[in-house]
């Protein structure tokens, strides 16, 4: 079984149309099957959020929020606290100027051994920069 470490800009794509939509779906259609996704603690909450800003400033209801927040919330991901991973993210936040939150992604990749996915372009270039593997959205169509 295939697995990578993914970031909330490609998960929230799986049920809020953008860019990579296509692709995070044909990325979701192997979850479980041939891949396996891991995520941190927190990664769901991002997106809630980002339902939450969908329905406040884009004319998603709240009923139609809930749904897709249960659509995610179903997903088989592989949850991945980060509490030990922490030390390392303020590290590489404060050398790439990067967020925590967004860091935590490559040290999680980093520390499991694994590609990371992602549709932010600084995230991908200090991953880059670490010597993490990318594997961009777009190779799922």
């Amino acid at each position: 079984m295939t697995s990578y470490v993914v970031d909330a800009s490609i998960v929230i794509q799986h049920v809020v149309p953008d860019t990579y939509t296509v692709n995070a779906d044909e990325l979701f259609a192997q979850l479980g099957t041939t891949l396996t996704l891991h995520v941190p603690e927190f990664c769901l909450l991002e997106c809630a959020n980002v339902l939450w800003k969908q329905v406040r400033f884009h004319n998603l209801t709240q009923s139609e929020a809930e749904d897709l927040l249960d659509a995610l919330t179903g997903l088989p991901l592989t949850i991945i606290q980060v509490m030990e991973l922490l030390p390392r993210s303020l590290e590489i936040g404060l050398a790439h100027q990067l967020a925590v939150y967004d860091s935590l992604y490559i040290a999680m990749a980093e520390r499991l051994g694994l590609p990371l996915i992602t549709a932010d372009t600084k995230q991908e270039t200090a991953a880059r920069t670490l010597g993490i593997a990318i594997t961009p959205i777009a190779d799922f169509k």
